[in-house]
Protein backbone atom coordinates (compact mmCIF):
# COMPACT_ATOMS: atom_id res chain seq x y z
CA UNK A 1 0.00 0.00 0.00
CA UNK A 2 1.48 3.53 -0.74
CA UNK A 3 1.49 6.50 1.69
CA UNK A 4 1.57 9.73 -0.35
CA UNK A 5 4.35 11.85 1.39
CA UNK A 6 1.55 14.57 2.43
CA UNK A 7 -0.36 12.11 4.42
CA UNK A 8 2.87 10.88 5.93
CA UNK A 9 3.14 14.75 7.39
CA UNK A 10 -0.12 14.63 8.19
CA UNK A 11 0.38 11.78 10.53
CA UNK A 12 3.44 12.42 11.58
CA UNK A 13 1.87 16.12 12.83
CA UNK A 14 -1.15 14.45 14.21
CA UNK A 15 1.41 12.32 16.27
CA UNK A 16 3.48 15.16 17.97
CA UNK A 17 -0.34 17.09 18.39
CA UNK A 18 -1.40 13.95 20.44
CA UNK A 19 1.96 13.94 22.21
CA UNK A 20 2.09 16.91 23.44
CA UNK A 21 1.68 17.40 27.39
CA UNK A 22 0.60 20.48 29.47
CA UNK A 23 2.71 19.59 32.73
CA UNK A 24 6.05 22.21 32.07
CA UNK A 25 3.92 24.35 34.77
CA UNK A 26 0.61 25.00 36.07
CA UNK A 27 -0.49 28.11 37.03
CA UNK A 28 -4.44 28.89 38.40
CA UNK A 29 -6.21 31.96 38.24
CA UNK A 30 -9.60 33.24 39.67
CA UNK A 31 -12.55 35.72 38.90
CA UNK A 32 -11.92 38.89 41.66
CA UNK A 33 -15.28 37.46 43.33
CA UNK A 34 -14.22 33.93 43.15
CA UNK A 35 -16.96 32.66 41.64
CA UNK A 36 -15.01 31.02 38.67
CA UNK A 37 -11.28 29.41 38.15
CA UNK A 38 -9.14 28.81 35.36
CA UNK A 39 -6.51 26.42 34.92
CA UNK A 40 -3.67 27.11 32.55
CA UNK A 41 -1.39 23.82 31.83
CA UNK A 42 1.88 24.60 30.06
CA UNK A 43 3.83 22.82 27.50
CA UNK A 44 6.87 25.34 27.68
CA UNK A 45 8.46 27.73 29.78
CA UNK A 46 8.95 31.80 29.31
CA UNK A 47 6.55 32.21 27.49
CA UNK A 48 7.23 29.12 24.55
CA UNK A 49 5.29 26.74 23.37
CA UNK A 50 1.26 26.26 23.66
CA UNK A 51 -1.32 26.08 26.61
CA UNK A 52 -4.11 24.01 27.84
CA UNK A 53 -7.15 26.14 29.80
CA UNK A 54 -9.79 24.85 31.91
CA UNK A 55 -12.51 26.85 33.26
CA UNK A 56 -14.37 25.96 36.33
CA UNK A 57 -17.07 27.47 38.17
CA UNK A 58 -16.04 28.15 42.15
CA UNK A 59 -17.74 24.74 42.64
CA UNK A 60 -15.31 23.21 40.58
CA UNK A 61 -18.48 22.63 37.30
CA UNK A 62 -15.93 22.42 34.64
CA UNK A 63 -17.37 25.38 31.72
CA UNK A 64 -14.61 24.52 28.58
CA UNK A 65 -11.35 23.25 27.58
CA UNK A 66 -9.06 24.69 24.97
CA UNK A 67 -5.77 25.62 23.66
CA UNK A 68 -3.76 29.14 22.77
CA UNK A 69 -0.76 29.12 20.81
CA UNK A 70 1.20 31.50 21.98
CA UNK A 71 0.62 30.62 26.15
CA UNK A 72 -1.08 33.49 28.51
CA UNK A 73 1.35 34.90 31.24
CA UNK A 74 -1.20 35.55 33.39
CA UNK A 75 -5.41 35.77 32.60
CA UNK A 76 -7.94 38.29 34.01
CA UNK A 77 -11.49 36.87 34.32
CA UNK A 78 -14.74 39.31 34.69
CA UNK A 79 -16.92 38.52 37.68
CA UNK A 80 -19.75 36.71 35.36
CA UNK A 81 -17.32 34.33 33.88
CA UNK A 82 -18.35 35.08 30.31
CA UNK A 83 -15.01 36.83 29.15
CA UNK A 84 -11.45 36.45 29.63
CA UNK A 85 -8.60 38.76 29.08
CA UNK A 86 -5.36 36.53 28.47
CA UNK A 87 -2.02 38.51 28.52
CA UNK A 88 0.79 36.86 26.24
CA UNK A 89 4.37 37.80 26.05
CA UNK A 90 7.66 36.20 27.35
CA UNK A 91 8.90 36.10 31.47
CA UNK A 92 11.90 34.67 32.83
CA UNK A 93 14.20 37.56 34.76
CA UNK A 94 11.82 40.27 33.26
CA UNK A 95 8.82 40.30 31.77
CA UNK A 96 7.68 41.52 28.99
CA UNK A 97 3.88 41.32 27.66
CA UNK A 98 3.18 42.25 24.05
CA UNK A 99 -0.44 40.85 22.91
CA UNK A 100 -4.47 41.46 24.53
CA UNK A 101 -6.15 38.56 23.87
CA UNK A 102 -10.14 38.55 24.61
CA UNK A 103 -12.03 35.28 24.26
CA UNK A 104 -15.57 34.15 25.34
CA UNK A 105 -15.74 31.33 28.34
CA UNK A 106 -15.73 28.46 25.45
CA UNK A 107 -12.24 29.76 24.12
CA UNK A 108 -13.20 31.62 21.31
CA UNK A 109 -11.17 34.55 20.60
CA UNK A 110 -13.31 38.08 20.09
CA UNK A 111 -10.06 40.21 19.13
CA UNK A 112 -6.73 41.07 19.67
CA UNK A 113 -4.76 44.16 21.09
CA UNK A 114 -0.83 44.67 21.16
CA UNK A 115 -0.61 46.43 24.59
CA UNK A 116 3.40 46.39 25.20
CA UNK A 117 3.38 46.75 28.66
CA UNK A 118 6.31 45.13 31.57
CA UNK A 119 3.20 44.86 33.94
CA UNK A 120 -0.44 46.86 34.57
CA UNK A 121 -0.97 49.77 36.21
CA UNK A 122 -4.54 48.86 37.79
CA UNK A 123 -7.13 46.98 36.25
CA UNK A 124 -10.86 47.06 36.33
CA UNK A 125 -14.36 45.65 35.37
CA UNK A 126 -17.85 48.16 35.36
CA UNK A 127 -20.61 46.85 37.47
CA UNK A 128 -21.93 44.99 35.13
CA UNK A 129 -19.10 43.44 33.11
CA UNK A 130 -19.80 45.21 30.23
CA UNK A 131 -16.42 47.61 29.93
CA UNK A 132 -13.00 46.87 30.98
CA UNK A 133 -9.94 49.25 31.88
CA UNK A 134 -6.55 48.35 31.43
CA UNK A 135 -3.54 50.15 32.90
CA UNK A 136 -0.70 49.43 30.82
CA UNK A 137 3.34 50.26 32.64
CA UNK A 138 5.38 50.17 29.53
CA UNK A 139 8.80 51.07 31.88
CA UNK A 140 8.92 54.99 31.03
CA UNK A 141 5.56 55.43 29.99
CA UNK A 142 2.24 54.33 30.67
CA UNK A 143 -1.29 53.99 29.00
CA UNK A 144 -4.82 53.04 29.39
CA UNK A 145 -7.14 50.91 27.00
CA UNK A 146 -10.55 50.89 27.65
CA UNK A 147 -12.62 48.02 26.13
CA UNK A 148 -15.90 47.00 25.10
CA UNK A 149 -15.81 43.40 27.28
CA UNK A 150 -18.98 42.05 24.92
CA UNK A 151 -16.68 42.68 21.78
CA UNK A 152 -13.68 42.94 22.96
CA UNK A 153 -13.65 45.85 20.28
CA UNK A 154 -11.70 48.67 21.61
CA UNK A 155 -13.43 52.29 22.99
CA UNK A 156 -10.26 54.50 23.17
CA UNK A 157 -6.52 53.72 24.55
CA UNK A 158 -4.29 56.63 25.40
CA UNK A 159 -0.63 57.20 26.30
CA UNK A 160 0.77 59.37 29.44
CA UNK A 161 3.95 60.82 30.46
CA UNK A 162 2.94 60.73 34.20
CA UNK A 163 3.18 57.34 36.40
CA UNK A 164 -0.49 55.79 36.16
CA UNK A 165 -1.33 54.22 39.66
CA UNK A 166 -4.96 53.29 39.75
CA UNK A 167 -8.12 52.39 37.57
CA UNK A 168 -11.89 52.86 38.48
CA UNK A 169 -15.04 52.27 36.39
CA UNK A 170 -17.98 53.66 37.07
CA UNK A 171 -21.06 50.82 37.28
CA UNK A 172 -22.05 51.25 34.12
CA UNK A 173 -18.76 51.75 32.33
CA UNK A 174 -19.44 55.18 31.32
CA UNK A 175 -17.07 56.90 32.83
CA UNK A 176 -13.37 56.09 34.24
CA UNK A 177 -11.52 57.52 37.20
CA UNK A 178 -7.83 57.34 36.94
CA UNK A 179 -5.21 58.68 39.28
CA UNK A 180 -1.39 59.66 38.21
CA UNK A 181 2.00 60.51 40.10
CA UNK A 182 2.87 63.91 38.50
CA UNK A 183 5.74 64.09 41.47
CA UNK A 184 6.90 62.66 44.16
CA UNK A 185 4.55 65.07 46.47
CA UNK A 186 1.58 65.03 43.96
CA UNK A 187 -1.22 63.10 42.66
CA UNK A 188 -3.27 63.93 39.86
CA UNK A 189 -6.88 62.44 39.70
CA UNK A 190 -8.79 62.70 36.22
CA UNK A 191 -12.33 61.36 35.25
CA UNK A 192 -12.61 60.43 31.36
CA UNK A 193 -15.86 59.78 29.28
CA UNK A 194 -16.59 56.41 27.43
CA UNK A 195 -14.77 58.20 24.28
CA UNK A 196 -12.11 59.31 26.52
CA UNK A 197 -12.53 63.14 26.75
CA UNK A 198 -11.77 64.42 29.95
CA UNK A 199 -14.44 65.33 32.05
CA UNK A 200 -12.20 66.77 35.23
CA UNK A 201 -9.06 66.51 36.83
CA UNK A 202 -7.59 67.67 40.14
CA UNK A 203 -4.12 67.98 41.92
CA UNK A 204 -3.94 67.07 45.35
CA UNK A 205 -0.83 67.85 47.54
CA UNK A 206 0.41 64.77 49.02
CA UNK A 207 3.78 61.93 48.78
CA UNK A 208 1.03 59.31 50.40
CA UNK A 209 -1.16 56.50 48.64
CA UNK A 210 -4.00 58.14 46.42
CA UNK A 211 -6.23 55.41 45.15
CA UNK A 212 -9.78 55.44 43.42
CA UNK A 213 -11.66 53.27 45.38
CA UNK A 214 -15.67 54.07 44.70
CA UNK A 215 -17.51 55.00 42.08
CA UNK A 216 -21.20 54.70 41.99
CA UNK A 217 -23.15 52.95 39.47
CA UNK A 218 -25.00 55.84 37.47
CA UNK A 219 -21.40 57.74 37.85
CA UNK A 220 -22.77 60.92 39.53
CA UNK A 221 -20.22 59.98 42.69
CA UNK A 222 -16.98 59.13 43.47
CA UNK A 223 -14.28 58.15 46.27
CA UNK A 224 -10.57 58.58 46.60
CA UNK A 225 -8.95 57.41 49.64
CA UNK A 226 -5.59 58.28 50.82
CA UNK A 227 -3.71 55.95 53.09
CA UNK A 228 -0.16 55.20 53.66
CA UNK A 229 1.83 52.22 55.32
CA UNK A 230 2.47 52.32 58.82
CA UNK A 231 4.50 49.99 61.09
CA UNK A 232 3.25 48.24 64.08
CA UNK A 233 5.65 47.64 66.68
CA UNK A 234 3.62 44.98 68.45
CA UNK A 235 3.14 41.92 65.14
CA UNK A 236 6.35 43.30 62.98
CA UNK A 237 4.83 43.98 60.26
CA UNK A 238 3.47 47.32 57.94
CA UNK A 239 -0.25 47.74 57.52
CA UNK A 240 -2.33 49.97 55.42
CA UNK A 241 -3.34 52.82 57.31
CA UNK A 242 -6.48 54.61 55.82
CA UNK A 243 -6.01 58.30 56.29
CA UNK A 244 -8.77 60.27 54.58
CA UNK A 245 -11.91 58.99 52.11
CA UNK A 246 -12.29 62.13 49.45
CA UNK A 247 -15.85 62.22 48.39
CA UNK A 248 -16.98 64.07 45.48
CA UNK A 249 -20.19 64.18 43.25
CA UNK A 250 -21.10 65.32 39.78
CA UNK A 251 -23.33 68.63 39.34
CA UNK A 252 -25.20 70.75 36.55
CA UNK A 253 -21.49 73.11 37.32
CA UNK A 254 -19.06 70.37 37.19
CA UNK A 255 -17.68 68.49 39.97
CA UNK A 256 -17.59 69.66 43.91
CA UNK A 257 -16.18 67.85 47.03
CA UNK A 258 -18.27 66.59 49.78
CA UNK A 259 -17.76 65.31 53.09
CA UNK A 260 -17.79 61.50 53.56
CA UNK A 261 -21.07 62.21 56.23
CA UNK A 262 -22.83 64.18 53.30
CA UNK A 263 -21.85 61.13 50.56
CA UNK A 264 -22.99 58.83 53.15
CA UNK A 265 -26.35 60.12 54.05
CA UNK A 266 -26.94 60.51 50.08
CA UNK A 267 -26.51 56.78 49.13
CA UNK A 268 -28.67 55.69 52.17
Amino acid sequence: MKITLAALLFLSCLGAARAEKFDVETRDFASKNKEFRLTVGYSGRGGGGRARLDLFTAAGKKISRFETDPAPFTVTISDDGHRLFLFFGSWGQQVTVYSLGVYDASGTKLAGHQVEMQGPAGEDFSGDNSVYALGADKGSAWAILVLNAETGKLFWRKNFKERLTGLKLSGSGKKLLAVFMPGRDKRRAVVFDKSGKELWSTEIATDNNLSPKVFDGDGSGFELWEDKMVYDDKDGFWHDKLLKKRAYRFTSEGVEEVSAKEAKEEKN
